[in-house]
């Protein structure tokens, strides 16, 4: 026997339903875009320029606000990119996962990890992704991590997660994208250059983390 609900009791649920999204806040940002501009021109012995190939790092036509710079340390070049990205719940403008490093004209990408202390304590290190990638110009070595207020997501399980976390709970959802990058010179080890992004990742977010404690 089909038993159907009144229709008072339908349009109630709908009316209850459409009440509860009306009082549901509007998503906010959760990163203030002046930590973006907290990339300073000189880390340490690098010093830097602004503008960065797009064969580098490429750009994200979902960014909402970007600093982008070329840094020079001697012989040593490195890239730095430090990208804010809006309301993340909005698809038009999420961050994408195929422009972070270069894919197009690339023969072999290979994925490796770098354990950083980004909090200057070696007991709290992090897990960064990292990649080499191979262009007829070279080698390039990129590693980034995701970051939400002032916490830093190695992880894209976990970055994904506290994302869709603050989404719902919190009303927010900005993000920033931190990317390193640096040329592997023909004959030295990968594992020298990833010294050099450690350390870099390193000054990035202690200055980022600056502009957080204001």
């Amino acid at each position: 026997m089909r038993i159907g609900l009144p229709l008072g009791v339908i349009l109630l649920v709908l009316a209850a339903g459409a009440g509860i999204l009306h009082t549901v806040p509007p998503v906010k940002g959760a990163v203030n875009p002046a930590a973006v501009f907290a990339l300073p021109v000189t880390l340490g012995a690098w010093s830097g320029t602004d503008g960065i190939s797009e064969w580098i790092l490429p750009l994200d036509p979902s960014e909402q606000t970007s600093v982008r710079r070329t840094y020079r340390n001697g012989t040593h070049v490195a890239w730095i990119s430090v990208s804010q990205f809006g309301v993340q719940n909005d698809e038009a403008r999420r961050a994408s996962i195929n422009k972070i490093y270069p894919i197009q004209n690339v023969s072999l990408i290979e994925k490796l990890s770098l354990t950083v202390s980004l909090t200057g304590s070696p007991a709290s290190p992090v897990t960064l992704p990292a990649v080499v990638v191979h262009q007829d110009l070279g080698r390039l070595l990129v590693t980034y991590w995701h970051q939400i207020g002032n916490d830093v997501y190695g992880g894209e399980y976990r970055y994904r997660l506290t994302l869709m976390r603050d989404l719902i709970f919190k009303r927010r959802a900005d993000t920033l994208l931190v990317r390193i990058a640096t040329s592997a010179a023909p004959g030295r080890p990968v594992a020298d250059e990833l010294a050099v992004l450690s350390d870099l990742a390193t000054s990035v977010r202690a200055a980022l983390s600056t502009e957080f404690r204001k």
